[in-house]
């Protein structure tokens, strides 16, 4: 048996005035989600790959990076990626797809993982206040393949 299964990991939408705070430019923003799916037994065995798939629309004059960083429980770095967004200098959604795939020695490390954080910086640009128009919208998904039996 070769069964797949797929999860959503992360959603993330923001306005590019959600960049402005306080009158002050705020190029980052950072969060983390804790990851279940390897802190099993029966997918410690039986997971042969793992596959992380990002989709970003992005309508802000203003390119992005989103770094995604695995973890282990203990906060130590295992494994990391970075996921390019670029400029919409007309405002209009610029859509982007980015995957990556472990396997092997690089999916031992993931099965590893307990915590994925996610930081996404805005690149250097044409300056954001509070009527800048735009949005960028993150949406991922894991699809990990078992392999049962022989």
């Amino acid at each position: 048996l070769v069964p797949v299964m797929e999860s959503s990991i992360i959603f993330y939408n923001a306005s590019a005035s959600d960049f402005f705070i306080g009158e002050i430019e705020t190029n980052t923003a950072q969060d983390f989600v804790f990851i279940d799916v390897f802190n099993n037994n029966f997918v410690q065995e039986h997971l042969v790959k793992a596959e992380f798939v990002f989709e970003t629309k992005n309508s802000i004059n203003r390119a992005y990076n989103l770094q995604l960083d695995f973890l282990d429980a203990n906060g130590v770095l295992l494994e990391s990626f970075t996921v390019n967004s670029p400029a919409s200098p007309n405002n209009e959604v610029v859509a982007t797809n980015h995957s990556e795939i472990f396997e092997g020695g690089d999916l031992f490390r993931i099965k590893q993982s307990r915590i994925l954080q996610f930081t996404l910086v805005m690149l250097p640009g044409a300056p954001i206040n509070s009527s800048t128009v735009g949005e960028i919208d993150l949406k991922s998904k894991g699809i990990f393949h078992l392999s049962i039996g022989e």
